[in-house]
């Protein structure tokens, strides 16, 4: 992920917007030190008093019309919205994930989006213009892909999982640990019921993510094991943990926002713990079920000590 400076704004409105900014990307791969992380600048998040209607989406791209697709708007027709119409009805094919997913997005009036720049990112949600953004170069089933991946994003955003300065650093990195590590497990779930229902190129794609294959095979092991989706998935969360460069970059990239936002903001920093219970609602399916990432040992431990114990796990070189 590309961290983006904010700039002073000029109204209260624009502050808002600014400081609940989020871009979070998909990395592609292990040299991408940059794409990695959920940001979410600091702290004042209220929706209620942000309206996006007073941003002008000709900033996020001057051909936005022709680009994304409106949910509760009237749409262009051309390639663009025709392949999110085709992403909504594959994404559809699994109702229980996709109704939920997709009615938080919705209550949000979210544009999803194509988006023609290379930048190395796969997709991206920035709240600042309400866009969820996919790579036009990826390939249907990798964009379907990306786009559970980031809607999974804007519903832990909701739920108050998002980067802030008002807890220590430790913690902070500790988070972001486990939001990615959620949003693959869940992708990862997706995937595997969409094979049950032999739409098996899903599986296929997310198996094409040689970053993330391993924990895909993790899940696959765990339910011919048990036959359980929610031990698979669980087991999905701490394979996350487990690849060297996965948790080097996103130590880096985490590291790097809170001393940014630290010195943008000129505030001091906060020693502040997560409350005990903190993780508890992030590893609740859409269902309802939970699968118990918040019981996990790797999302208790310290960063540096994942960082560790990774290496038991990988011979991957990790980036200078």
């Amino acid at each position: 992920m590309k961290i983006r400076k904010l700039k002073k704004p000029a109204s209260l409105i624009m502050l808002l917007i600014n400081l609940s900014l989020i871009s979070i990307t998909t990395p592609t791969s292990s040299s991408d030190i940059e794409e990695v992380v959920t940001m979410a600048e600091h702290g004042i998040f209220e929706y209620n008093i942000i309206n996006h209607e007073n941003v002008d989406p000709r900033l996020w791209h001057p051909e936005y019309q022709e680009r994304c697709y409106f949910s509760d708007k009237e749409n262009v027709k051309n390639k663009n919205t025709e392949t999110i119409e085709k992403l909504l009805k594959l994404l559809n094919k699994e109702p229980i994930l996709a109704n939920y997913l997709l009615s938080v997005a919705k209550g949000l009036h979210t544009a999803f989006c194509i988006d023609d720049r290379d930048d190395e990112t796969r997709g991206y949600y920035d709240f600042k213009y309400n866009i969820l953004g996919l790579k036009e170069h990826l390939g249907l089933f990798e964009k379907l892909i990306i786009f559970v991946h980031e809607l999974r994003h804007i519903s832990q955003f909701t739920r108050g999982y998002y980067n802030t300065l008002d807890y220590d650093i430790e913690d902070i990195i500790r988070m972001n640990f486990a939001i990615e590590a959620d949003v693959q497990a869940i992708v990862t779930l997706y995937a595997w019921r969409m094979k049950e229902i032999e739409i098996n190129e899903v599986w296929d794609a997310l198996s094409g993510f040689t970053n993330y294959i391993d924990i895909a095979e993790e899940f696959e092991k765990e339910i011919i094991r048990s036959g359980d989706e929610l031990k698979a998935t669980n087991a999905a969360f701490i394979q996350w943990y487990k690849a060297e460069w996965r948790v080097d970059k996103y130590f880096k990239c985490s590291y790097s926002w809170y001393v940014d936002m630290l010195d943008e903001t000129k505030l001091i920093q906060k020693y502040q713990k997560l409350p005990e219970n903190f993780f508890t609602k992030l590893c609740v399916l859409p269902c309802g079920e939970n699968y118990g990432c918040h019981g996990a040992n790797e999302i208790k431990e310290t960063p540096r000590n994942i960082i560790q114990k990774a290496r038991q796990y990988s011979n991957e070189e990790v980036s200078p």
